[in-house]
C-alpha cells in the first residue's frame, strides 16, 4: 500500500478553489509533507501534523493532515472549522482542550454504537 492524505475545506470558500485550482493543488502538495508556507505549523498552535492554507482571498480555507502510511490508522475530529488528529500526531499542549476533544469523540463513538445496536435489532426482526 501507499500513503494517504486527509484534508478538509470550508464550503463557503469553495468558489476560491474553483477560481484558483492551482493554489489548491499547491496547498495539497505542501500539506502532504507537513509544510505550511505561512509557518503556522511551527507556531504555538501545536498543529505540526495539520497545516492550514489559504486559497484566493480566503485565509484558512484548507486544512491538510501530513501524509501517513495507508496501514497506519488515524482518527480525526472535524468541527468548529478545524481538524484535529488523535494519537501521537496530536501535539496540542492545552490539556483542557484535548480532554474536551476526547469527550466529543467519545460521544460520537457512543452514538455510533447505539446506531449499530438499532440496526442489529432490526436485522433480528
Amino acid at each position: 500500500m501507499g500513503f494517504m492524505t486527509t484534508l478538509t475545506f470550508l464550503n463557503d470558500g469553495f468558489d476560491q478553489i474553483e477560481k484558483y485550482p492551482e493554489q489548491f493543488i499547491d496547498a495539497i502538495k505542501l500539506g502532504m509533507y507537513g509544510i505550511d508556507k505561512n509557518i503556522r505549523n511551527n507556531s504555538n498552535t501545536g498543529r505540526k501534523f495539520i497545516t492550514t492554507h489559504g486559497i484566493g482571498y480566503h485565509g484558512n480555507l484548507v486544512e491538510i493532515a501530513k501524509s501517513h502510511h495507508a496501514d497506519d490508522f488515524r482518527l480525526y475530529l472535524v468541527g468548529r472549522n478545524t481538524m484535529t488528529t488523535f494519537g501521537y500526531a496530536n501535539e496540542i499542549d492545552d490539556i483542557k482542550y484535548r480532554k474536551e476533544l476526547v469527550e466529543m469523540a467519545k460521544w460520537i463513538i457512543k452514538d455510533e454504537e447505539k446506531r449499530i445496536k438499532e440496526l442489529e435489532r432490526k436485522m433480528e426482526e
